[in-house]
């Protein structure tokens, strides 16, 4: 059976004895859009930024940032530098994913909210006492509720009234679209989100147990941050919900089958911790440029499917037994299967730096095609670029974009192009038009559009 959080056990209890002589109103009151920022939900998941503070929005959202950035020890500022906003994201998203962050659309009625999929599991919706309960059962006690009739944006006074005396909140907001309620105990923390329409109310809830506030607290204000109730809300339609699939970044790694290759060896004797190659070559670009099926013909040979483990990625040959690939991808395998038009060969990861996600493969037969690097001066912001990689396990998959900056980050310095980096693409090729190798491709951020990021080729090289 599934498990209702608590403040909404205890206040079904109030709605079947109370509320059913309030008048109705006539007017719908003003609901503002509760969408927020891209850094105000990355400081959500990172645990800086909370719902259940009141005060100025402006000022909450300026102390999580300065809070965030005292916890990484950067100097405290009233903005972020490019490389710090980057960094930031990028944590957010790898919180979010870590619960499997899926949005739970229900277009039939009209309402739509964030569910941790990794954590709790939806078990369908049912008829209840005027209304629609969704349930879900597992980790964390998950509600979500839809009323009418007695309840509307006509009497949310009167229902946060009602509520504060009953469930005794330790914090209380009368917000533009209806209110929330926090409740505290030895045992939980609790959180209920109500949207108010002029048809009737949507509940979201959420219980915490104090044992896993500090690892899940976040989901308390991602749940109130997602929520979102459209102005055709009709609570009395039939209910159609649908929960998506969370889409996994390009730094998740792909699980390429069910069966494990043979067991690795010990690393190899002569394995550094440079992440670097002196096999490289760089050439600078001259003359015009190649269409993107010259380009693709020119060096598609070079890109490999890599087999590590349960793991699969990219990788780019630049020399006769070389290859450049991410060590998320090899991670601690020392011996990974090279695949290229189903003819197979091992290859040895001969240079580790995990910090700067750089691996050097050594493969065991001579390469029939390479490719030489541009530097990392002369890539120009605009230029035509173009991927290739094995976006889950599909050999030679092409895309092309724009190299539409530089950046550096920790030490690394960075390509950011529109050519999109599916995930399983790790370890593979950020081509010129011209065929000359730019970055690997290492992630993509899913905040905004068309942020995708490689390492510059030339960070590679000794």
């Amino acid at each position: 059976m599934p498990t209702l959080p608590v403040l909404f056990r205890y206040l079904a209890g109030v709605l079947a004895c109370a509320l059913l002589a309030i008048p109705a109103a006539a007017q719908e009151l003003p609901t503002p859009k509760i969408t927020g920022d891209d850094i105000r939900r990355a400081l959500i998941w990172t645990g800086h930024y909370s719902v259940m503070n009141s005060g100025d929005p402006n000022v909450l959202f300026r102390a999580a940032l300065q809070s965030w950035q005292a916890s990484k020890k950067y100097k405290v500022t009233d903005n972020l530098a490019d490389e710090q906003e980057m960094e930031l994201l990028a944590e957010g998203d790898k919180q979010r994913d870590s619960v499997g962050w899926a949005k739970f659309e229900d277009k039939s009625i009209g309402f739509s909210v964030g569910v941790p999929t990794k954590l709790v599991k939806f078990l369908g919706a049912r008829t209840n006492n005027g209304g629609l309960t969704y349930d879900f059962e597992g980790g964390v006690a998950y509600g979500i509720s839809v009323r009418y009739g007695d309840l509307s944006c006509s009497n949310v006074d009167q229902q946060l009234a009602l509520f504060s005396r009953a469930a005794r909140p330790t914090f209380r907001a009368r917000l533009g679209d209806g209110y929330a309620l926090g409740v505290e105990n030895n045992s939980l923390k609790a959180y209920l989100r109500v949207v108010c329409r002029t048809s009737g109310v949507v509940f979201a809830s959420v219980d915490i147990s104090k044992s896993n506030v500090d690892k899940l607290g976040m989901l308390i204000s991602a749940m109130s941050e997602s929520l979102s109730v459209s102005r055709s809300f009709n609570p009395t339609a039939i209910p159609r919900p649908k929960l998506d699939t969370p889409t996994p970044t390009a730094g998740d790694i792909v699980v390429a089958s069910a069966t494990s290759p043979r067991a690795a060896a010990k690393p190899a004797a002569n394995v550094d911790t440079d992440g670097k190659t002196a096999a490289i070559k760089r050439e600078t670009r001259e003359g015009p440029g190649l269409t993107a099926e010259q380009v693709f013909d020119k060096v598609s040979s070079a890109v490999y499917v890599v087999t590590a483990g349960e793991r699969m990625g990219s990788a780019v040959a630049i020399g006769e037994h070389e290859l450049l690939t991410n060590c998320h991808v090899v991670k601690e395998v020392a011996r990974v299967t090279l695949m290229r038009d189903k003819a197979k060969q091992s290859a040895d990861v001969i240079s580790v730096d995990e910090k700067a996600d750089r691996c050097i493969l050594k493969a065991e037969k001579k390469l029939e095609k390479w490719v030489a690097i541009r530097p990392y001066d002369d890539i120009k912001v605009g230029e035509p670029a173009l991927t290739v990689g094995t976006p889950q396990g599909l050999e030679l998959t092409v895309a092309d974009g724009l190299v539409s900056s530089k950046r550096t980050h920790e030490g690394r310095r960075l390509i950011q192009t529109t050519a999109p980096i599916s995930q399983g693409s790790s370890g593979g090729g950020l081509f010129d038009a011209q065929g000359h190798l730019l970055g690997i491709t290492t992630f993509h951020l899913k905040v905004g559009q068309n942020l995708n990021f490689a390492i510059a080729a030339e960070d590679f090289a000794k």
